[in-house]
């Protein structure tokens, strides 16, 4: 069994936790039907995010080293001078990374994103790179240095640094800088000698005498909030540090254990040159400048040379050529742009964009008033708009849309990191101007988590900085110029505003007890809101009072629905409110599975009578009336268009755009399958209607069971004890044609284990054209209905359905009520 089901491709998966009772009507979304998964195209493609980068040496020549964000994340290696891409690298099972560091022996480090936070290491001129080491327990190493030829490495959520020594392999664990709160950034990182200095996300610069153990903040004194962003050593002595909120930077002295007496207004990240020139620090400004500072006047000077970001890692070098004389400063930007900064010339030179692109993660989809859908990427500067219709793509300029909505005919996008409000006109085409800008949140805001719409005003609800406390309320008229929106932060003291909809005059709001990243929770349990539009004030504010739902830490997505109630959704649990009084009228516990997120937004959307919702990547249609439910797909992100089809991103590939065609059925015709409840006697100690595949023992075996069942009085049991075996019932030959849309199901009572269901069909000849299981781990100690849903191939005859344990599983599992219809369309 494990040979064949290594081919095999899932297709389809359905779960209701509540099978239809005998004789009842059925429901709309029993009549419902849900296609194969389409590929479509991959909207984001060749997008280049680089978030950081550093110079080596390559066969004596300068080379620029640089990783593009993508599934796998990919190492560039560049020649900087010939301008060319020497080798892209695959970093397989990372996604990015903020940190590269070369060592004086030319080797390159690289600390990853993805998969867990992964050390790895490239030689110059290999043709691959190795992880080298890893970090338990933490997700995102942002920071990387080194020091004495060992590297050193800062991490989120503990807030811990590494030390690696290359010539041992040894990992050293210095353990968490701060230790105050449950996630802790270590955002920025610089080691001189046997003292580690720490940028964190809690306005700390942590001390850390390595000889001795002790630590201590030497930033108290300057008393800044927010994130020590950016954190560099320079001429093994000083420390330029940046807090990211107010963008002032401080340089401090290690040997004499003191603050320069100076504030450096404006400051950008993301690094400086790690080597002062002639005395003076090198910086970039936020207005594009060059700047300096003179370590003995503390005087700050303009050098005359423009670029247009900050530094992505920056290095000297000195080409020694007509071109570019004396020294230069050597960068990369976001879009993979050499950029050299020649000091004697006073001038930018910038390559072309030379590292290749990937196709970047899809974060959002929305359908626009104009039919179109409208894609954001995740850490990336591209936008798509695809027609559904036609069948084609646009690509627009775009940062990081966390939240996108109608607006009018045009469509609003929230952007991350700067909580940027842009509109784009659906009228025109995409452009340097379009979208459009209009405005940036301020009051501590850094995520636009929903937008929605509601008498000619827009409704945006945020989240606060890292490490901060406190979502907002911002509502935007744009028919008033002079002051078009307004900010109300703490509308749910220390809450973060998580989800929002609009009804005659009035805001419904969700909320979420966590800030920032790297921000404890002060609050014990999300709420919900409601805001006055005409009376500028909120007007109710509740607790969520459902039975098994104890003080929920997040409430997603609000909606209203057809029947008059506002609907929403929280922790694996559906739910529906009377708007005036926010008295639950009806509620559901879906899933028991814990939310992937701090915010757990859980996206709504009707169509056709039905709720869709999105509860940790399950993505599930509710009828209202019934709550019986089905989990339809596993998805990152989904939208449904005007013609009903589901289009999105699926948890295994979050790069591709699918769509899933959504039927309405005519009917079910059931076709027969022999003992289907498991109640005939059995005859020579075999089952009647059903075939063992394998051979049973002691360890694998099956039985009439009366210990669970969902009908009558009996069901088949499975035992598996062992993981190199497998056990598997098949049913007599069911009669179908090529081209029919077969549904079979069954329902399944997992003790302990996976259990798994599968429908192979078969020529006239008995031959095995094809095979689709499913395979469920969930919802243990209760009984729930498991779908396959398939086309049967152009040349069978036959079908037969299958229960069983794979040979890599182990379990204890029951099956009742098998059946197998074939579905008419209308």
């Amino acid at each position: 069994m494990k040979k064949v089901m290594i081919r095999f491709v899932i297709f389809l998966l359905i779960l209701s936790a509540t099978p239809m009772t005998a004789g009842a009507a059925p429901s709309k979304l029993d009549m419902t039907h849900y296609g194969a998964p389409e590929e479509l195209l991959t909207p984001l493609t060749d997008a280049i995010s680089i978030f950081n980068g550093a110079v080596g040496t390559e066969n004596g020549k300068p080379v620029m080293y640089t990783t593009t964000k993508g599934l796998p994340a990919q190492l560039n290696v560049i020649d900087i001078q010939s301008e060319k891409l020497l080798r892209v690298i695959p970093l397989e099972g990372a996604e990015n990374t903020w940190a590269h560091e070369v060592l004086p022996n030319g080797d390159l480090y690289i600390a990853t994103i993805g998969g867990g936070a992964k050390l790895w290491k490239y030689t110059p001129g290999s043709d691959q790179a190795e992880v080298v080491a890893t970090f338990p327990g933490e997700s995102f190493p942002f920071a990387i240095t080194s020091d004495q030829g060992n590297v050193y490495v800062g991490t989120y959520p503990n807030g811990k640094v590494y030390q690696y020594e290359p010539d041992t392999g040894k990992v050293d664990d210095y353990g968490r800088m701060i230790g105050e709160s449950s996630q802790e950034y270590i955002r920025s990182l610089a080691v001189i000698g046997d003292d580690a200095y720490s940028g964190t996300g809690h306005g700390k610069i942590i001390h850390y005498d390595r000889a001795t153990g002790e630590k201590e903040d030497i930033a108290a004194s300057i008393g800044e909030p927010g994130h020590i962003y950016d954190l560099d050593k320079v001429d093994d002595r000083y420390l330029f540090a940046r807090y990211e909120l107010s963008s002032n930077a401080y340089v401090y002295d290690t040997q004499e254990k003191k603050w320069l007496d100076v504030v450096i207004p404006k400051a950008r990240g993301l690094h400086v040159p790690e080597t002062s020139h002639e005395g003076k620090i090198y910086f970039m400004n936020t207005e594009n400048k060059l700047q300096t500072l003179n370590l003995d006047t503390l005087a700050i000077e303009d050098s005359g040379i423009q670029y247009e970001s900050g530094f992505r890692g920056v290095d000297w070098v000195e080409f020694g050529t007509p071109d570019l004389p004396g020294k230069s400063l050597v960068t990369i930007n976001f879009s993979g742009y050499v950029s050299i900064l020649n000091l004697e010339k006073g001038e930018t030179v910038r390559t072309p964009p030379l590292a290749q692109g990937t196709a970047n993660v899809i974060n959002k989809i929305h359908t626009g008033p104009d039919g179109n859908l409208y894609i954001s990427g995740v850490q990336t500067g591209k936008g798509t708009i695809y027609d559904p219709i036609g069948k084609t793509k646009k690509v627009f300029d775009m940062g990081q849309g966390d939240a996108i909505a109608s607006f009018g005919k045009n469509v609003l996008f929230g952007v991350y990191p700067a909580g940027d409000v842009r509109e784009y006109d659906t009228s025109l085409e995409p452009s340097s101007t379009n979208p459009e800008k209009l405005f940036t949140l301020g009051e501590g805001q850094n995520r636009v988590s929903s937008i929605v719409e509601g008498d000619g005003k827009a409704f945006i609800g945020s989240i606060p900085f890292y490490g901060e406390l406190g979502g907002a309320l911002t509502v935007y008229d744009p028919d008033k110029e002079d002051d078009p929106y307004t900010v109300y932060r703490n509308v749910v003291q220390d809450q973060s505003v998580n989800s929002l909809a609009y009804r005659d005059g009035k805001v419904y709001g969700t909320t979420t007890i966590n800030g920032g990243l790297g921000a404890d929770p002060t609050a014990e349990e999300a709420k919900i809101f409601v805001w006055d539009v005409a009376k500028v004030e909120k007007i109710q504010e509740v607790s969520l009072d459902i039975d098994g739902l104890d003080k929920p830490e997040s409430i997603g997505d609000l909606s209203f629905g057809p029947d008059g109630l506002l609907w929403g959704a929280a922790i694996g649990t559906v739910f529906a409110l009377d708007p005036d009084t926010l008295e639950v009228v009806k509620s559901k516990k879906l899933y028991d599975s814990p939310p992937l997120s701090a915010w757990n937004k859980i996206k709504l959307q009707w169509s056709e009578g039905l709720l869709y919702a999105d509860f940790s990547g399950n993505l599930t249609a509710i009828d209202p009336t019934s709550l019986q439910h089905k989990q339809i797909a596993r998805v990152y992100a989904y939208t449904i268009a005007p013609d009903g089809n589901i289009y999105y991103a699926s948890r295994e590939n979050r790069t591709m755009l699918h769509k899933m065609e959504v039927k309405s059925l005519q009917g079910k015709d059931d076709l027969k399958v022999t003992n289907h409840q498991f109640e005939q006697p059995l005859k020579k100690d075999a089952i009647p209607g059903w075939t063992s595949m394998f051979q049973t023992s002691g360890d694998v075996k099956y039985q009439q069971s009366g210990e669970e069942h969902s009908h009558g009085r009996k069901s088949l049991k499975l035992t598996d004890k062992a993981r190199n075996k497998s056990v598997a019932l098949m049913s007599d030959p069911i009669p179908v044609k090529g081209g029919d849309t077969i549904e079979a199901s069954t329902n399944l009572f997992i003790k302990e284990g996976t259990g798994s269901f599968m429908i192979r069909y078969f020529d006239k000849n008995g031959k095995e054209l094809s095979s689709t299981p499913v395979h469920t781990d969930k919802d243990l100690n209760k009984w729930q209905r498991v779908y396959v849903t398939t086309e049967a191939p152009e040349h069978a005859s036959s079908a037969r359905v299958i229960c069983f344990i794979t040979s890599y599983s182990v379990g204890t599992v029951y099956y009742d009520k098998v059946e197998v219809k074939k579905l008419r369309f209308e």
